[in-house]
């Protein structure tokens, strides 16, 4: 399996280690602070809102050429977001936030992000969210979109991308098409994808105390929530634990730090141990999902690149 740091790009440091050192712990005061582990969904989901939602019209406002669409099928809402005059390809974004919080409204800076660097029209589904709604909830919605998307931009290279629960759920996606026999997209890029909720990689404890935000107790408790009365080894809930054949090229991004290390650094070897073409970048030093949450870092730009020469390539 190709495994690179994102330190192995030769390119010039624009932040100085005093900034990047601020930025990691500014990072993670906050997280840790707003998003305990034992903070109630309710809390967690209003905050994230409040923290990360923003209007269109003050997008609209400072980038006029900004474009968003309403889609909804089968009772699924979908937002998309185009940044360029002539998109490429298409992107079905799965957003993050633990099962239990995250919209397209709280993602559409970061979709706005992944259109202009990606020349891409991105769809932002809004998953049913736990503890409301366990599995399979946000896993059939996830297939709802693919399905509308797909059909929708049926002459376009499409991509599946998504980050944490998002970035889990997306590979999972990738296997029920797999299974059920349907087109694939061109190709899937996961940011610090959460594919074991079992909690069983051995960086959870070996990253203990690097991890600025996630304790065990995190992710146990949130995998609760949307795990339910499922078997949490189940490969469409854990895709790590899955039979990864058959599927589209991947590029995982992780940071070296968190303790969702191992959810990415497993599925590129059980990727590779069967044929399928992955890579793993590792962000050295990097906390979880910091391309999105901290991309003013030299660590972030390369990340962003990689993820746009991945598109190109495929």
């Amino acid at each position: 399996m190709p495994l690179m740091s994102l330190e192995d790009d030769h390119s010039p440091r624009t932040v100085s280690p005093w900034k990047r050192w601020l930025s990691l712990r500014g990072y993670g005061l906050v997280t840790s602070s707003l998003f305990g582990a034992m903070t109630p969904p309710l809390a967690m989901r209003a905050r994230f809102e409040r923290l990360s939602r923003v209007p269109r019209e003050t997008m609209q406002a400072k980038f006029p050429s900004l474009v968003f669409g309403d889609h909804a099928v089968d009772g699924l809402a979908i937002e998309s977001v185009c940044a360029v005059e002539s998109p490429t390809r298409v992107i079905l974004y799965l957003h993050g936030g633990a099962f239990v919080m995250g919209s397209p409204a709280s993602y559409r800076n970061r979709a706005m992000r992944l259109s202009y660097r990606c020349h891409a029209e991105v769809f932002v589904p809004a998953y049913r969210l736990a503890p409301e709604h366990p599995y399979p909830a946000a896993f059939d919605d996830a297939l709802v979109a693919w399905r509308f998307v797909k059909a929708l931009r049926k002459d376009a290279p499409i991509f599946v991308a998504g980050d944490s629960a998002g970035g889990g759920l997306s590979l999972s996606l990738l296997v029920r098409l797999r299974d059920l026999g349907l087109a694939m997209p061109n190709g899937s890029f996961l940011l610090s994808p959460w594919t074991d909720l079992t909690v069983s990689g051995p960086s959870v404890d070996d990253n203990r105390g690097k991890d600025l935000w996630f304790t065990r107790k995190h992710l146990e408790k949130w995998a609760s929530y949307y795990v339910g009365r499922a078997d949490g080894r189940s490969p469409y809930l854990s895709p790590v634990f899955a039979e990864l054949s058959g599927l589209p090229p991947l590029l995982l991004l992780v940071g070296e730090d968190e303790l969702l290390l191992d959810d990415a650094v497993r599925v590129g070897d059980a990727a590779t141990s069967v044929g399928t073409d992955v890579r793993v970048l590792i962000g050295k030093g990097m906390q979880h999902d910091w391309p999105l949450t901290l991309p003013w870092l030299d660590e972030s730009r390369l990340a962003w690149n990689a993820m746009r020469r991945f598109v190109e390539e495929h």
